[in-house]
Protein backbone atom coordinates (compact mmCIF):
# COMPACT_ATOMS: atom_id res chain seq x y z
CA UNK A 1 0.00 0.00 0.00
CA UNK A 2 2.94 2.93 0.87
CA UNK A 3 6.65 2.69 2.33
CA UNK A 4 7.94 4.79 4.98
CA UNK A 5 11.85 5.28 4.87
CA UNK A 6 14.30 7.87 6.33
CA UNK A 7 16.90 7.68 4.28
CA UNK A 8 17.30 8.78 0.84
CA UNK A 9 18.73 5.57 -0.97
CA UNK A 10 16.73 2.92 0.45
CA UNK A 11 14.17 5.03 -0.92
CA UNK A 12 15.66 5.54 -4.48
CA UNK A 13 15.47 1.31 -4.27
CA UNK A 14 11.96 1.09 -3.42
CA UNK A 15 10.97 3.92 -5.92
CA UNK A 16 12.77 1.60 -8.36
CA UNK A 17 11.14 -1.81 -7.79
CA UNK A 18 7.68 -0.01 -6.53
CA UNK A 19 7.50 2.93 -8.67
CA UNK A 20 3.54 3.37 -8.65
CA UNK A 21 4.03 2.94 -4.45
CA UNK A 22 3.84 5.78 -2.48
CA UNK A 23 7.20 6.42 0.07
CA UNK A 24 6.77 8.65 2.49
CA UNK A 25 9.88 10.02 4.56
CA UNK A 26 9.42 10.43 8.31
CA UNK A 27 7.21 8.03 10.44
CA UNK A 28 6.99 10.98 13.02
CA UNK A 29 4.86 12.81 9.96
CA UNK A 30 2.80 10.10 8.27
CA UNK A 31 -0.51 9.82 9.48
CA UNK A 32 -3.41 7.81 8.70
CA UNK A 33 -5.65 10.87 7.04
CA UNK A 34 -2.76 11.88 4.86
CA UNK A 35 -2.52 8.35 3.60
CA UNK A 36 -6.17 8.29 3.29
CA UNK A 37 -5.63 11.80 1.44
CA UNK A 38 -3.25 9.96 -0.53
CA UNK A 39 -5.84 7.57 -2.33
CA UNK A 40 -3.77 4.75 -0.15
CA UNK A 41 -7.17 2.68 0.58
CA UNK A 42 -7.40 -0.26 3.17
CA UNK A 43 -4.26 -1.46 5.00
CA UNK A 44 -3.94 -4.98 6.75
CA UNK A 45 -0.76 -5.43 7.68
CA UNK A 46 1.06 -2.57 9.17
CA UNK A 47 5.12 -4.03 8.84
CA UNK A 48 8.27 -2.08 9.67
CA UNK A 49 11.72 -1.73 11.44
CA UNK A 50 11.84 0.59 14.20
CA UNK A 51 15.48 1.72 14.39
CA UNK A 52 17.61 -0.71 16.62
CA UNK A 53 20.19 1.35 17.93
CA UNK A 54 18.23 2.34 21.44
CA UNK A 55 18.54 -0.96 21.48
CA UNK A 56 21.37 -2.92 20.17
CA UNK A 57 24.26 -4.10 21.80
CA UNK A 58 26.71 -1.96 19.63
CA UNK A 59 25.50 1.10 21.28
CA UNK A 60 25.28 3.02 24.24
CA UNK A 61 21.45 0.76 24.59
CA UNK A 62 19.82 3.86 25.31
CA UNK A 63 16.42 2.57 25.04
CA UNK A 64 14.13 5.04 25.31
CA UNK A 65 15.99 8.10 26.16
CA UNK A 66 17.39 7.61 22.42
CA UNK A 67 15.99 9.73 20.06
CA UNK A 68 16.10 7.86 17.87
CA UNK A 69 13.69 5.47 20.02
CA UNK A 70 10.59 5.23 17.07
CA UNK A 71 8.69 2.82 18.58
CA UNK A 72 6.21 4.90 20.07
CA UNK A 73 5.65 6.63 16.18
CA UNK A 74 4.86 3.27 15.12
CA UNK A 75 2.32 2.27 17.91
CA UNK A 76 0.49 5.92 16.84
CA UNK A 77 0.22 4.97 13.44
CA UNK A 78 -0.79 1.26 14.13
CA UNK A 79 -3.02 3.26 16.45
CA UNK A 80 -4.52 5.26 13.53
CA UNK A 81 -4.49 2.58 10.56
CA UNK A 82 -5.98 -0.11 13.24
CA UNK A 83 -4.67 -2.98 11.02
CA UNK A 84 -5.73 -6.56 11.51
CA UNK A 85 -2.03 -7.49 12.08
CA UNK A 86 1.17 -5.86 12.67
CA UNK A 87 4.83 -7.36 12.16
CA UNK A 88 7.68 -5.39 13.21
CA UNK A 89 11.76 -6.25 13.43
CA UNK A 90 14.13 -5.45 15.30
CA UNK A 91 17.62 -6.51 17.03
CA UNK A 92 18.31 -9.53 19.93
CA UNK A 93 19.15 -6.98 22.03
CA UNK A 94 15.71 -5.38 22.09
CA UNK A 95 14.57 -8.91 23.86
CA UNK A 96 16.46 -7.23 27.43
CA UNK A 97 15.87 -3.94 26.81
CA UNK A 98 12.14 -2.45 25.63
CA UNK A 99 10.55 -5.43 24.08
CA UNK A 100 8.22 -5.95 26.99
CA UNK A 101 6.98 -2.35 27.11
CA UNK A 102 6.28 -3.16 23.42
CA UNK A 103 3.89 -5.77 24.18
CA UNK A 104 2.30 -4.31 26.74
CA UNK A 105 1.44 -1.22 24.21
CA UNK A 106 0.51 -3.27 21.66
CA UNK A 107 -2.02 -5.57 24.63
CA UNK A 108 -3.34 -1.94 25.66
CA UNK A 109 -4.22 -1.55 22.34
CA UNK A 110 -6.13 -4.09 21.91
CA UNK A 111 -3.52 -6.97 20.00
CA UNK A 112 -2.67 -10.16 20.83
CA UNK A 113 1.22 -10.65 20.20
CA UNK A 114 3.90 -12.55 20.44
CA UNK A 115 7.96 -12.10 19.37
CA UNK A 116 10.14 -14.81 18.12
CA UNK A 117 13.83 -14.65 17.12
CA UNK A 118 14.91 -16.16 13.80
CA UNK A 119 18.58 -15.77 12.97
CA UNK A 120 19.23 -14.34 9.42
CA UNK A 121 21.20 -17.71 8.42
CA UNK A 122 17.25 -19.40 8.84
CA UNK A 123 16.77 -17.59 5.22
CA UNK A 124 20.14 -18.82 4.42
CA UNK A 125 21.75 -15.83 4.98
CA UNK A 126 25.76 -16.58 5.66
CA UNK A 127 25.73 -15.20 8.89
CA UNK A 128 23.54 -15.79 12.14
CA UNK A 129 22.33 -12.02 12.53
CA UNK A 130 19.65 -12.88 15.15
CA UNK A 131 16.41 -10.58 14.80
CA UNK A 132 13.53 -10.36 16.89
CA UNK A 133 10.19 -10.51 15.17
CA UNK A 134 6.99 -9.17 16.61
CA UNK A 135 4.02 -10.54 15.18
CA UNK A 136 0.41 -9.29 16.92
CA UNK A 137 -3.42 -9.94 15.62
CA UNK A 138 -6.34 -7.37 16.30
CA UNK A 139 -8.04 -9.31 19.00
CA UNK A 140 -11.15 -7.30 18.08
CA UNK A 141 -11.35 -8.04 14.16
CA UNK A 142 -10.86 -12.30 15.44
CA UNK A 143 -13.65 -11.55 17.53
CA UNK A 144 -15.95 -9.78 14.86
CA UNK A 145 -14.79 -12.86 12.17
CA UNK A 146 -15.17 -15.78 14.65
CA UNK A 147 -18.60 -14.08 15.19
CA UNK A 148 -19.62 -13.84 11.71
CA UNK A 149 -18.24 -17.55 10.80
CA UNK A 150 -20.62 -18.59 13.92
CA UNK A 151 -23.31 -16.50 12.29
CA UNK A 152 -22.98 -18.61 9.13
CA UNK A 153 -22.85 -21.61 10.77
CA UNK A 154 -26.16 -21.17 11.85
CA UNK A 155 -27.35 -19.76 8.51
CA UNK A 156 -27.56 -16.16 9.49
CA UNK A 157 -27.74 -14.10 5.90
CA UNK A 158 -24.93 -12.56 4.95
CA UNK A 159 -25.23 -9.16 5.33
CA UNK A 160 -26.52 -9.63 8.92
CA UNK A 161 -23.22 -11.91 9.70
CA UNK A 162 -21.25 -8.58 8.22
CA UNK A 163 -23.01 -6.47 10.66
CA UNK A 164 -21.58 -4.65 13.87
CA UNK A 165 -24.75 -5.97 16.01
CA UNK A 166 -24.13 -8.28 18.79
CA UNK A 167 -26.51 -9.62 20.80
Amino acid sequence: AAFCEIEPFPRAVLRKHWPLVPIYDDVRTLTADRLARDGVGRIDLVCGGYPCQPFSHAGKRGGTTDPRHLWPEMRRLVGEIRPAWVLAENVAGHITLGLDQVLADLEADGYAGRAVVVPACAADAPHIRRRVWIVARDRDRDRESACALDAEAQGVPGDLADSNVTG
